[in-house]
């Protein structure tokens, strides 16, 4: 598919996705995605959902994607089997195994995901994958996010709540656990990021694929991080992230949405901080 032709810039104008037109729906639909822009920048939040101008978009990351979906794939042979993926075994979690569940291919696509309606609002997040553990007590869910990188630093736990970017993504992990367990199913406060990094050291693309696809991606071994959203020390940017701060958050993100008039941006927000700034000259 190729995109042949530029298309002038426009208000959006699908009514259904903006709060408080005739067209939308009751309860109004926020995504994971969308929680994050109201922590970021409740302004750009306001901007996007109720005056229905959008953030300026950027490419998709494909090379990320179809690392995604090849992890899928391979997941889900062992969903069917009922058996752990090596990578579980290689890191002490061989008593898992990939969650066999009914819904686990809606919970997993986009615009559908997992799904509550709570504080006025559809809220809904799309998984990677779950795990799951059982034991004597019964079973434990345990949610899981693919994760493509190329870098030469190790990637540790620690990291995570340090690194700025790697915190957003403890937050939506954070957001994911919390919806499954409104939904009263047996999520654990453990989570895993499974990160595939690419190998900066290699020196060709010509070796290392399948006979029909020869040109091997070059990536070190995998790196399986845990974090516990139960751990007091799970503090990213000076907040505890916990099942209270996506309570918080979802709770923020509706009383913003009835707002008149946009609120302030956030104090680190480059949208807003250009915006301002070009009008001024």
């Amino acid at each position: 598919m190729a995109t042949a032709k530029r298309k002038k810039w426009k208000r959006r104008t699908r009514e259904s996705s903006i709060f408080g037109s005739a067209k939308a729906p009751d309860p109004f639909p926020i995504s994971r995605s969308k929680l994050e822009m109201f922590h970021s920048c409740p302004r750009c939040f306001w901007i996007d959902r109720v005056a229905g101008v959008g953030r300026p978009g950027i490419p998709a990351f494909t090379l990320n994607s179809q690392v995604d979906a090849i992890l899928k794939r391979e997941f889900d042979v062992h969903r069917a089997a009922g058996t752990p993926h090596p990578y579980m075994a290689q890191h002490g979690l061989g008593h898992m195994v990939p969650l066999d569940h009914a819904m686990m291919d809606e919970w997993r696509e986009n615009f559908k995901g997992v799904r509550i309606t709570k504080h006025g609002l559809s809220l809904f997040g799309a998984v990677d994958d779950i795990w799951k553990a059982e034991d004597g007590d019964g079973e434990e869910w345990h949610v899981v996010d693919y994760k493509s990188t190329a870098t030469n630093n190790e990637i540790t736990p620690e990291l995570f709540l340090v690194d700025i970017y790697k915190g957003a993504y403890v937050r939506q992990m954070a957001i994911y656990q919390w919806l499954l367990k409104e939904l009263g199913h047996p999520v654990s406060t453990r989570g895993f990021f499974v990160y595939e990094n690419g190998n900066n050291s290699a020196d060709t693309l010509l070796s290392g694929g399948p006979e029909d696809s020869p040109r091997g991606i070059p990536l070190r071994p995998v790196t399986v991080i845990e974090i516990d959203t139960a751990d007091d020390s799970v503090v990213i940017e000076g907040e505890r992230i916990d099942f209270d701060w996506v309570e918080n958050l979802a709770i923020g993100a509706k009383a913003c949405l009835e707002l008149y008039e946009p609120p302030a941006a956030g104090e680190y927000c480059e949208y807003c901080a250009y915006s301002s700034a070009s009008s001024s000259i």
